[in-house]
């Protein structure tokens, strides 16, 4: 393997992809042997779990003052409006329409499952080759002064008229046989960070059930959470669903912070 091999492999992993995932992707299709993906493995820049996440740094963010945050127990939820410009929300639009595919759910094995559970389509923004991926991605890391890194890359949903994603956490849940799959490499989920590309007249809420909080989409309006209480156990309010909009299309976009950094 060459440089150039390993250091894709790299970039993949920082993706946010699952160890499970990446490694058969590389079996099957790229046909590495099993010499070859312990190579990969190995590769300095790949880091170990660590022992113990200060989760509390996470929960102490300062919030830009602009911010609207709907206050709970234990729980915030903030807004942010016009966090994107028309302009952008239409480049991501565009963007996002060039790269669909079914929406899937997790599943053990982090293969892809199609389920009426959600029934939206979702793209991929490859960083590579457009900027407005990267670009959305490092403008709201820096807007919640987290590293992109510690950050799965930006991924793009699409609604049409009656589609939905029936209510669920974003966190990966304990105990459970998908949590290993997924916090395998850069740990739990912490902050949720959402935008709405376009204007929905009719249905397309986001609905917190335990919280009785709808929020309603609005062009460039950004909505973020942190999943997680302060020690770093799930926080069970943040359940969330997506409303199937009722006459029109709906677009956000969203990126999700991890808690350790996978690739140093």
């Amino acid at each position: 393997m060459n440089q150039e091999f390993k250091q894709e492999f790299l970039i993949n992993a920082m993706s946010g992809a699952t160890k499970t995932q990446l490694l058969r992707t590389y079996r099957e299709e790229l046909n590495c042997t099993d010499e070859n993906i312990k190579e990969l493995l190995n590769l300095p820049e790949i880091q170990k779990a660590p022992k113990f996440v200060n989760y509390w740094k996470f929960h102490k963010l300062k919030i830009p003052s602009l911010a609207k945050c709907y206050k709970f127990p234990f729980t915030k939820i903030y807004t942010q409006r016009n966090f994107l410009s028309k302009q952008e929300c239409t480049e991501l639009i565009e963007e996002i329409e060039d790269n669909l595919e079914p929406s899937c759910i997790a599943n053990p094995d982090d293969r892809r499952t199609v389920s009426d559970y959600r029934t939206s389509s979702s793209a991929s923004f490859n960083y590579r080759k457009t900027n407005i991926g990267t670009d959305t991605d490092l403008k709201i890391s820096r807007y919640l002064k987290l590293d992109p890194f510690i950050g799965e890359w930006v991924q793009g949903q699409k609604y049409g008229p009656g589609e939905y994603y029936k209510e669920h956490h974003d966190f990966f849940h304990p105990f459970t046989e998908e949590y290993k799959t997924y916090t395998e490499w850069m740990g739990q989920r912490t902050w949720t960070f959402m935008v709405y590309l376009n204007d929905v007249k009719k249905g397309g809420e986001t609905y917190f059930k335990h919280l009785n909080l709808a929020i309603k989409p609005e062009r460039g309006m950004a909505v973020f959470w942190n999943n997680l209480y302060p020690f770093g156990w799930p926080n069970l309010k943040t359940m969330h669903e997506a409303l199937p909009p009722l006459e029109e299309e709906k677009y956000i976009i969203t990126k999700w912070f991890r808690s350790w950094h996978l690739i140093n």
